[in-house]
């Protein structure tokens, strides 16, 4: 399934609006937040059609699964936009996420809690805002707001890293271990990011991640920020090879980058990631800059590759000494 999906919902009492552009949209939210309201009203609708008082407004069918015969509902859908609530027994298995895993479906799920097994982005988890003062129109906005993708970064200052925790321990690792000398560690993977910010004795830390798949570790790592006393900033770009296409080093499609939903079918990608990997290694094919994951070819390496990368991440946590050095 590829598309992006404007959702409008009403009823004479509460109105919603959500846009669907990625297999997992997740919607997060306390309670007596709507949440449950929508999904009731989902399914109300699905049952009932214009008779429940209930209008949808969608380009695809959305339909709510729940714990009946889920594996096998679900094994039967296609080009839907499928919700299911907190309570579906079956959310936080594995089997669940191996059906999500080449689904021709696109998912919404609602739920306070963070799905390890799924790979959702950090600008895909939404909580429900009011949009009007009479509480009745209700939107959602992103959970983690984002400044040139940098999260938890409160100060006006440029800041000066004292460690650099890459998520990648290949080619990602590599290249920013030239943007960061002596100071970039691998997490070895994005499970690993909290504890190392936990457990590191430096005062100012910079965590860059894949933030296409790195949602489901945003909220403990959310958390944990806001009640220490720790200077850390999260650099969370769609991955490593997005970086990589939007910096022109290699001739691709700009409408690939910008609209990347129309490309990226869920049956074949898990995440963005996985997408942008697989387009960086066909793009490349057979050149000197033929991408291989697990190491960096030298030609990306090179002071003009550096720049071009450098000159898209924000200027806030740019090492002057590294970017003096390549402008020269």
């Amino acid at each position: 399934m590829i598309g992006k999906y404007d959702i409008e919902l009403y009823n004479n009492k509460v109105h919603y609006f959500l846009t669907v552009k990625r297999n997992i949209t997740m919607l997060q939210g306390n309670s007596a937040t709507g949440k449950t309201e929508l999904i009731r009203l989902i399914g109300d609708y699905e049952a009932n059609g214009a008779s429940s008082g209930i209008t949808m407004i969608c380009d695809v069918k959305c339909t709510v699964l729940t714990s009946i015969d889920w594996e096998l509902r679900l094994s039967r859908l296609k080009q839907h936009i499928v919700f299911i609530d907190e309570t579906a027994s079956f959310l936080k298995t594995k089997r669940f996420a191996e059906l999500v895993n080449g689904s021709d479906n696109y998912f919404v799920i609602v739920t306070r809690d963070e799905l390890s097994q799924l790979p959702y982005s950090v600008e895909e988890i939404y909580g429900l805002r009011n949009v009007s003062d009479n509480q009745k129109y209700k939107s959602y906005k992103r959970v983690y707001n984002e400044m040139y993708k940098l999260y938890n970064f409160d100060v006006t200052e440029d800041y000066e890293p004292e460690i650099v925790i890459s998520e990648d321990s290949n080619a990602g690792h590599d290249f920013f271990d030239l943007i960061y000398p002596n100071r970039c560690i691998s997490a070895q993977g994005k499970s690993n990011i909290y504890h190392m910010i936990r457990e590191s004795q430096e005062k100012q830390i910079l965590a860059i991640v894949d933030g296409a798949a790195f949602g489901p570790e945003m909220g403990k790592i959310y958390r944990y920020l806001m009640s220490s006393q720790i200077n850390c900033v999260l650099y969370a770009p769609e991955s490593f090879e997005f970086l990589l296409l939007s910096a022109g080093i290699v001739d691709v499609s700009n409408e690939i980058l910008e609209k990347t939903y129309m490309y990226a079918d869920s049956s074949k990608y898990l995440s963005w990631e996985a997408y942008y990997t697989y387009y960086l290694s066909e793009v490349t094919r057979n050149t000197v800059f033929q991408y291989n994951k697990s190491r960096l070819p030298a030609a990306y390496k090179t002071s003009g590759a550096l720049s071009r990368v450098l000159a898209l991440m924000p200027d806030k946590i740019k090492l002057k000494t590294t970017h003096n050095d390549l402008a020269d």
